[in-house]
C-alpha cells in the first residue's frame, strides 16, 4: 500500500519536474483520500530525505592530488569540480534538481490534500501540513541556492531563481521565478509552519517546530538578515540544544559516533542524493585544523588509512556507521549562525560564549582552553573558521563561499591544478550556480539556463 500511494502521488516516472512528468492515475494503484494515506506520504523517507550534495565538490573543501583520486569521480562531478562550462551531457538527469523537486510534488500532494481531508484530529492536520511546509521549504532554500545566485536584496527582484511549483500539477511551466520570490515563498512557509508543528516527533525524519526556525535561521543568514537569523536560531535552541561530546567517541568512533538518526545534534535528517561519500580535504581545510592535535573532528571524522586510497587524508564521517551524508539542520549550526550573527552586531561575549559552547565538546578536554576576543571582528574571524571545521561535508561551504564573497574580507579566489592545467573560480562567478541539465531544458523549452561564460 504504501509505495502504491507513493506511485500513485507520481513521483516515480522522470528525473525532475515538468510536464508529461507525473502519472496521476496509474492503473491499479491507490489514490490518497485520507488523512492515514497523506500521513503515510509524509513517512515516505525514501523520497523525502535524500536532497543535495554535488555542491561540495564545487568548493574549497575538496582537493585530489593523484590521478587515482580524480578518477574516482565521474565525468560530470569532475566537470563541476573544475568549474567547467558544460557539465551535464544532453541525456544526463540531475539527482540533485531531481530529489529536491520530488520533495516539493510530494508536498504539493499533501498540502492540497489537506484542504479536503476531515478525518483525523485537527491537531494531526496541522502537524502534517506543517511538515509539508518544512519539505517544500527546505528544497527550495536549497533549489535557489544551488541554482542561481547569491541573494542580494538589491537585484533580488530580478535575479533569475527556479520554479516555484505550490500545486501538484502536471502540466506547469516552468518558468523560473525570481529569487525573492522563492525566497517570500519559503519564509512564507515557514511561518506558517511554526504555527502548526509541535515540539516533539517520533523520529528526526518527521519536522518538528525546531525545524521550522532552524531553516528560518539558515535562510536570513544567507541572505544577510542577522536580527532575523539570531531571533530564529535562539528559538531554535530553546526547543533543542543537545550537543555531543566528541571526549566519548574518540577512542572507538567506529562503535560510539552516533548515527544520524539518534544524534541529539541532528534537528531535521536530510542526507546527501549522490554515493560521492569519500572526500579527499584540500590543503586549505587541512590549514583549518591547526589544532588537528587536540581538535577530535579532526580525529573521529577524518582518516589517512582507510581505503579506497590510502594515504590520502579523507573525510569518512559516514563511514562510520555507514550513514549518509547530512546536509540538514543541526544543533551545532544554530550555535554557529547565532554566535555569527552576534559577531555581527558587535554581541562579542555572546558570539564566543557560544563558540566556546560547542569548542568544549569538540577539543580534547585536558587541552580545552576557552578562546578569546577582543573584538568583533575577531569575533567574527573566529567564528567563521569554527563554522568552515564544523559544517564542512555538511552542505553549507558552497552557500557560505558564495554568500562571504559579498564581503571584500572574505572574498576568496579557489584554485585546482590537474595534469598541468589549471582551473580558477572567481569570487562572485557563474561558476558558482550550478547549470540546469539539457535534458529538463528539452522537455521544458521556458526553462531558461544559468549563465556558465
Amino acid at each position: 500500500m504504501f509505495r502504491n500511494l507513493i506511485y500513485a502521488a507520481a513521483l516515480m516516472t522522470l528525473a525532475g519536474c515538468g510536464r508529461d512528468y507525473l502519472d496521476i492515475k496509474p492503473k491499479g494503484k491507490v489514490i490518497p483520500s485520507t488523512y492515514k494515506d497523506y500521513r503515510l506520504l509524509m513517512n515516505n523517507s525514501y523520497d523525502l530525505v535524500s536532497s543535495y550534495g554535488a555542491d561540495e565538490l564545487a568548493s574549497d573543501n575538496v582537493e585530489y592530488y593523484e590521478q587515482q583520486g580524480l578518477d574516482y569521480l565521474g565525468t560530470s562531478t569532475y566537470r563541476i569540480h573544475t568549474w567547467q562550462d558544460d557539465v551535464w551531457m544532453s541525456t544526463d538527469n540531475d539527482a540533485q534538481w531531481s530529489n529536491l523537486y520530488k520533495q516539493v510534488y510530494l508536498a504539493n500532494v499533501v498540502l492540497d490534500g489537506m484542504k479536503s481531508v476531515t478525518d483525523g484530529t485537527e491537531k494531526e492536520r496541522n502537524q502534517l501540513t506543517g511538515e509539508a511546509l518544512i519539505h517544500r521549504s527546505f528544497a527550495y532554500l536549497s533549489l535557489v541556492n544551488l541554482y542561481a545566485v547569491q541573494y542580494d536584496a538589491a537585484t533580488s527582484a530580478t535575479d533569475r531563481g527556479v520554479p516555484l511549483l505550490l500545486a501538484p500539477t502536471t502540466d506547469a511551466k516552468l518558468n523560473r521565478a525570481s529569487v525573492k520570490a522563492v525566497y517570500d515563498q519559503l519564509l512564507t512557509d515557514l511561518n506558517q509552519a511554526t504555527a502548526l508543528l509541535g515540539t516533539t516527533s517520533t523520529s528526526v525524519y518527521e519536522p518538528t517546530l525546531a525545524a521550522a526556525y532552524a531553516l528560518q535561521a539558515r535562510a536570513y543568514l544567507i541572505r544577510g538578515e542577522y536580527p532575523e537569523a539570531l531571533k530564529a536560531a535562539s528559538k531554535t535552541l530553546e526547543i533543542k540544544n543537545q550537543l555531543a561530546d566528541y571526549n566519548k567517541f574518540v577512542a572507538d568512533p567506529r562503535n560510539t559516533y552516533p548515527e544520524n538518526r539518534s544524534n541529539p545534534e541532528t534537528i531535521l535528517m536530510k542526507t546527501v542524493s549522490n554515493s560521492y561519500t569519500w572526500f579527499s580535504l584540500s590543503k586549505d581545510l587541512q590549514t583549518e585544523f591547526k589544532d588537528s592535535l587536540i581538535d577530535l573532528r579532526y580525529k573521529v571524522l577524518f582518516t589517512s588509512t582507510t581505503a579506497p586510497f590510502v594515504g590520502y587524508l579523507y573525510y569518512w564521517g559516514e563511514f562510520l556507521l555507514f550513514d549518509a551524508r547530512l546536509v540538514g539542520p543541526t544543533v551545532p549550526e544554530m550555535y554557529l549562525v547565532r554566535a555569527e550573527c552576534n559577531a555581527r552586531l558587535n554581541n562579542v561575549a555572546a558570539a564566543m560564549q557560544d563558540v566556546n559552547l560547542l569548542r568544549k565538546m569538540r577539543i580534547a578536554q585536558a587541552a580545552y582552553v576557552p578562546s578569546t576576543a577582543a573584538t568583533a571582528d575577531e569575533a567574527l574571524q573566529q567564528v567563521l573558521s569554527e563554522r568552515r571545521r564544523e559544517l564542512c561535508f555538511k552542505g553549507q561551504r558552497l552557500f557560505d563561499l558564495k554568500r562571504l564573497n559579498k564581503d571584500p574580507r572574505f572574498a576568496k579566489t579557489i584554485t585546482h591544478t590537474y595534469s598541468g592545467q589549471t582551473f580558477t573560480l572567481k569570487p562572485n562567478d557563474y561558476h558558482y550556480v550550478f547549470p540546469v541539465a539539457p535534458k529538463l531544458m528539452q522537455m521544458n523549452p521556458e526553462l531558461e539556463p544559468n549563465e556558465r561564460r
